[in-house]
């Protein structure tokens, strides 16, 4: 196969850190699974790339100024922070969707045992990047017309920073969440409900200085600090150091639970392909 180097274990055989060690051999592969799914995207909706800079003008427009009346909120100060915050939150809750059925992409490359297990994860994160930075882009474009200001004051060092934590951490923990959702694929039923509930608890659709007396809440939420890992540099403009050193543990912390869930994760598969 064009672009996939040969090596002398094959997929079933190897080891969670000689499985990741083939993933930068095998970029050109991911980049062309890459380029085939955002054509069947743009075969499906014909909108290829296009989709989620549309997705966050259609979430801002008809959810954003309605909640900056519910919660009273002046629009200037509200839309900024719905838009970067939804931006953020779309990315991270499709990454997980799209990680709890990787199993059943992961059991279509058994036939091709020279490739990487991680190659469907490497092109989920791929994806990710790519529309989270179209993602932003929308949000960037819609803070231009509702308070500029906050585009001059905006540490875009710090954004691109916590963008690539965000697609690392989700890497990270892409495994595990594979596994989990295979393994009781019950869950899979209840998905939806999860995200649901975390995005209401997770200060995305109301701000976070809302809640003064228990803050502990918040400070705690795990999903709070990845999200504010781009988004303060963005609204604030400073460094989130806290949530940059919260996000890093996560990201460890997701490999060290992928090297140990790696041969279950396997065994599934395999047996899955077998049946």
């Amino acid at each position: 196969m064009a672009g996939v180097p040969r090596i002398a274990s094959r997929w079933a055989d190897r080891g969670f850190l000689a499985d990741l060690r083939l993933v930068p051999e095998q970029f050109p592969l991911i980049w062309k699974l890459y380029h085939a799914r955002v054509a069947e995207v743009r075969r499906g909706s014909g909108l290829g790339l296009l989709a989620p800079f549309i997705s966050i003008f259609v979430h801002t427009a008809l959810l954003g100024f309605v909640m900056s009346k519910v919660f009273g909120e002046p629009v200037e100060r509200f839309i900024p922070f719905f838009a970067v915050s939804m931006s953020l939150w779309q990315s991270v809750s499709i990454a997980i969707s799209e990680s709890a059925v990787t199993n059943e992409r992961s059991a279509q490359y058994l036939a091709f045992p020279h490739v990487s297990s991680y190659m469907i994860h490497c092109v989920n994160a791929l994806d990710m990047l790519m529309a989270l930075f179209s993602k932003i882009l929308a949000a960037l474009l819609i803070v231009a017309v509702v308070n500029p200001g906050v585009l001059w004051r905006a540490n875009y060092a710090g954004v691109v920073l916590g963008m690539l934590m965000i697609v690392a951490v989700m890497f990270a923990w892409a495994l595990p969440i594979a596994w989990m959702f295979d393994r009781w694929r019950i869950l899979r039923a209840f998905l939806p409900q999860m995200l649901f509930a975390v995005y209401l608890v997770t200060p995305i659709l109301w701000p976070p200085d809302r809640i003064q007396t228990h803050r502990w809440m918040i400070d705690c939420n795990p999903v709070f600090q990845l999200i504010e890992v781009g988004r303060a540099p963005l609204l604030d403009g400073g460094w989130p150091l806290t949530s940059l050193a919260v996000a890093a543990a996560l990201c460890a912390l997701g490999l060290l639970v992928s090297a140990n869930v790696f041969r279950h994760n396997r065994a599934l598969i395999v047996f899955q392909w077998v049946a």
